[in-house]
């Protein structure tokens, strides 16, 4: 097992391997986004990033080329350590993730309204010259999960849809009543890079907030809330629903031989789930604080967590 930290107790709002395995960058709550060396322990690069209530997302697109988001849309070259502008502007919560092949990277908003526009919704650039690909019909209304298939045949984004109003009463005051927005809470699995919507997955009940596909394409894995959901994409259904008292899901992984599929809550444990049976197959209990975020390593052997307390977590898979 190995720990890194930072000096002060603050989250790890985001983290990721390098496509060697052999660093790891993360947005620390300090003010710096960190490259770490995994062989020394050492941080080989760092640089400051501008504070933001939107919060802050990264991934690598190449060995040495990173994209984050946070105030504006940008990308960081770690040989020049130069930093270059993607887009301007910081949609609420925005949240990026780029395909298998590091070709595209796509963008979601975490809208949590429709009476007003957080963003654009989906939107997918090649990242040659980061121009966006056409628009696809039906992307407004992100709520942050975004997934590609490992093939990048497909992709998948989280929405809301208003589908009317609904009476809202308050308990202590008898008679007093208000009406309310109500939505529907849908994932969208689209053909790639056409955009036709090929499957939609309702009956989420909150927002989608994080998405997987498993590496043989069989699975789709996403959470809303407190809640994790398996829809088998071969025959089109629901193969487990797992609801962990009112902790919210943070984040999920699937290892890279699709077995097993690794989450966690608003807590500080690791919860490995058996992909054959969807049952918990073991848990890791780390004494860093609550768990934000975790990631498998390109070759599946290592797995990452980070945490509110300024420190990350990376151990054996197996």
């Amino acid at each position: 097992m190995q720990t890194l930290s930072i000096k002060k107790k603050k989250r790890i709002y985001a983290i990721a391997f390098a496509p060697s395995g052999n660093e790891l960058a993360a947005v620390c709550g300090d003010g710096l986004i960190r490259v770490w060396d995994l062989a020394t322990g050492e941080v080989r690069r760092s640089a400051p990033v501008e504070e933001t209530s939107s919060g802050f997302d990264l991934t690598y697109f190449a060995e040495d080329r990173i994209a984050f988001a946070g105030i504006h849309l940008r990308w960081w070259n770690l040989t020049e350590d130069k930093w270059h502008l993607i887009s301007h502007g910081s949609p609420w919560g925005r949240r990026i993730k780029t395909s298998p092949g590091c070709d595209y990277l796509a963008e979601v908003n975490q809208t949590r309204s429709t009476n007003w526009t957080a963003g654009a919704g989906l939107m997918i650039r090649n990242t040659t010259d980061w121009e966006l690909l056409p628009e696809m019909p039906g992307t407004q209304n992100t709520t942050g999960g975004v997934a590609f298939s490992r093939d990048s045949k497909f992709v998948a984004s989280g929405h809301m849809a208003n589908v009317g109003d609904r009476i809202r009463r308050i308990g202590m005051l008898p008679g007093f009543q208000f009406t309310v927005n109500d939505y529907e809470y849908l994932v969208h699995i689209r053909n790639f890079p056409g955009g036709e919507i090929v499957q939609t997955i309702d009956g989420w009940q909150q927002a989608v907030t994080h998405l997987a596909f498993s590496p043989d394409g069989r699975f789709l894995a996403g959470t809303a809330g407190p809640r994790l959901r398996i829809w088998d994409l071969t025959t089109n259904r629901e193969v487990a629903l797992h609801k962990r008292g009112t902790k919210h899901f943070q984040g999920l992984s699937f290892t890279d031989d699709s077995r097993f599929l690794a989450t966690v809550s608003n807590d500080e444990t690791v919860r490995i789930w058996d992909a054959q049976t969807w049952q918990e197959r073991t848990t890791f209990t780390w004494k860093i604080g609550r768990l934000l975020n975790i990631t498998f390593a390109p070759d599946g052997l290592r797995i990452a967590a980070g945490s509110d307390q300024g420190q990350i977590v990376i151990w054996d898979a197996e």
